[in-house]
């Protein structure tokens, strides 16, 4: 079996209802999404160091729908009581629900607290003195993530970008938070 998975942009890493392993998320970030029929709505949020897929290791199957909202490397979560630099089970499952508590908050506010909740969530860490590089999805998914229309949402981009809050880093490299933000 595969120990470890690269996966790109937009790429499904699985379907909900499909056998499978759990996996601890090492770079990158992924939006669960629970499926209902044709639906999928949007149920939360994996970054680096969170852990997909842990309900096969009770149901043998996974509940929800996870697509890479970018880059990713996935690493195979067989043991979970052996955990990398001593991590127990019990704070991973804590990790677990906070994530859980960070994307439901992303659902209340106004528009602008939203996406710049958003975007600290996928902010990755800087380089000492340099602004937090962003991994920034589709206006599609920030809006279906945030509970906001697309339309909201670019303008929201628009205006942190206006601002200073948000630097555009080259013309296919994302963008950068600063230090204000």
């Amino acid at each position: 079996m595969q120990s470890t998975r690269q996966i790109s942009l937009g790429e499904l890493i699985h379907d909900a209802g499909a056998a499978g392993i759990a996996w601890r998320l090492q770079s990158g970030a992924v939006r669960l999404d629970r499926v209902i029929g044709d639906e999928r709505h949007f149920a939360g949020l994996a970054l680096k160091g969170d852990v997909i897929g842990a309900e096969t290791l009770l149901f043998g199957s996974y509940a929800f729908e996870a697509r890479a909202l970018g880059d990713c490397t996935l690493e195979a979560w067989l043991d979970p009581g052996s955990q990398p630099s001593g991590e127990s089970l019990l704070q991973t499952l804590a990790a677990t629900e906070r994530r859980a508590a960070d994307a439901l908050a992303l659902r209340y506010g106004e528009a602008m607290e939203r996406v710049r909740r958003l975007f600290q969530l996928l902010a990755r860490e800087p380089k000492p003195g340099q602004a937090a590089p962003i991994l920034i999805p589709g206006l599609k998914d920030m809006a279906e993530m945030t509970g906001l229309t697309v339309e909201t949402v670019s303008r929201v981009v628009s205006r942190l970008r206006k601002s200073g809050l948000l630097q555009k880093r080259g013309r296919h490299a994302g963008l950068l938070l600063t230090e204000a933000f």
